[in-house]
């Protein structure tokens, strides 16, 4: 079968292409609990109404329509581009009313949320957008998304426990999760060895606390000469979702639970940013690094272990030339959390209001949701739902044994609030100010404590 998929012509492209568009201004978009959009009316939907529909699609993962051409069968896919495109050809292929999905433009994903914001602004939204669990917020509270209805057959209540906090805000679910994504540790086994820092049974214990990960970094360094951890520390937020997950292990938040103000100068704070400078002033790990450069360095055998997230592990099982291995983040404190995040499938509310081209969209996302395990175990996120985590085939697949508890367990999302990806930033941006220019942790966390007040509170 030829594959259906298109890109759409100039007009489309180059308003998804817009950068810098904001949400503000303007009245909100209607909700979907309004005439033709209500939840009944999509719930009601017949047969009839779907045949041949054509919905649009908004994503990121690439451009692969030359190695995807036709193809169905989702074990051929061999990067996150091929398994999404393959997933949509196998969607247009099966289902029975004939719906095709049309992909807007080609925006790869640091640029892919300025293109959303300028289509959401437009007359020609799409009619499924993928976005992340974390960034759902700022979309929810302007009600530019439909409610995920009732009657269609999304099960949400299999869905685990980090994907299920991913698409809901203030009780309601706004979009469909397709995978939870956290980091883990990476694992050199050859050099881990080399240091004497594995079991009896040829295994690696991660640390159970700070002092325990020192000593291990240290008689690391001492005896290969190499970096113990690579956190992207520059120019990256891998550094900061390491200190985000530090807090949470500690029994804390750095967002207080009303999301009205902000606890970044803490007790808790301050000693997950002096573990982080600890490591940077002790050599353990290397300051300079951006995701790139950290990521070669560990593949070219210069480091013990690489903090990094699950979507990796495909790629690091074929191409690392050495014995790798995989297990959970740093769990350093009494409470097990780290980092997560997720993507989703939102339906964008549209002017039309039709209920027939919101079912049709919805029966896309559905198609997706029940497809999270092939997702998962084609690119090495962790499935959105219980049922395909426990499956069989997940659990063979490459090392997913070996983070089980970040998947159903350990997984954090960020806080709930519409401001997040302001706060984010923000995050990074200070952090790196106390190991790339040597500014005090005080002085660091007060500077982000007043910037967040402020941010949270516009």
């Amino acid at each position: 079968m030829r594959s259906t998929v298109r890109v759409t012509g100039l007009a489309l492209l180059s308003s998804f292409a817009l950068a810098g568009c904001g949400l503000g201004g303007g009245e909100p978009a209607p909700s979907s609990g309004s005439e033709g959009g209500s939840a009944t009316a999509i719930a009601d939907v017949s047969d009839a109404d779907l045949q041949g529909r054509t919905i649009t699609l908004a994503r990121f993962f690439g451009d692969c329509l030359e190695t995807t051409q036709g193809v169905t069968d989702i074990s051929k896919a061999t990067t996150e581009c091929e398994a999404i495109q393959i997933l949509t050809n196998a969607f247009e292929a099966e289902n029975k009313w004939g719906i095709k999905v049309e992909r807007l433009g080609g925006a790869t994903w640091d640029s892919y949320y300025d293109g959303l914001n300028a289509a959401l602004a437009s007359s020609t939204k799409p009619d499924v957008a993928v976005v992340h669990g974390a960034s759902l917020p700022s979309y929810a509270k302007r009600s530019l998304f439909v409610p995920v209805p009732e009657g269609i057959g999304i099960d949400l209540s299999d869905a685990t426990a980090p994907a299920a906090e991913a698409v809901e805000y203030e009780g309601t679910d706004y979009a469909v999760p397709f995978d939870t994504h956290a980091v883990i540790s990476h694992l050199n086994m050859d050099l881990l060895g080399q240091a004497g820092l594995l079991e009896a049974d040829g295994t690696y214990s991660m640390p159970a606390s700070v002092d325990e990960f020192m000593a291990d970094a240290e008689k690391f360094k001492q005896a290969t000469g190499k970096t113990f951890i690579d956190i992207a520390m520059s120019n990256d937020p891998m550094a900061s979702r390491m200190w985000m997950s530090l807090i949470w292990q500690q029994g804390e938040d750095f967002i207080n639970a009303d999301g009205h103000s902000a606890s970044m100068n803490s007790e808790a704070a301050s000693k997950a940013l002096e573990f982080l400078t600890e490591l940077a002033q002790k050599g353990y790990t290397d300051t300079t690094h951006n995701y790139d450069a950290s990521q070669q360095a560990f593949l070219r055998g210069e480091s013990g272990i690489m903090f990094n997230g699950v979507w990796a592990v495909n790629q690091y099982e074929l191409e690392a030339p050495f014995d790798y291995e995989v297990t959970d983040a740093p769990q350093l404190f009494g409470t097990p959390a780290s980092w997560a995040n997720s993507h989703s499938w939102a339906v964008p509310v549209q002017d039309h209001n039709d209920p027939a081209q919101y079912r049709a969209a919805f029966e896309f996302v559905k198609y997706l949701y029940e497809h999270t395990g092939d997702w998962a175990i084609a690119t090495g996120h962790m499935a959105a739902s219980t049922t395909a985590i426990n499956s069989e085939e997940y659990m063979a697949a490459p090392h997913r044994s070996q983070y089980i508890k970040t998947a159903t367990e350990y997984g954090h999302m960020p806080p709930r609030i519409d401001t997040w990806p302001a706060v984010g930033d923000l995050i990074q941006e200070k952090l790196e100010g106390a190991w790339l220019s040597g500014q005090g942790i005080p002085e660091t966390l007060d500077s982000l404590q007043s910037q967040t007040e402020t941010t949270i509170r516009e």
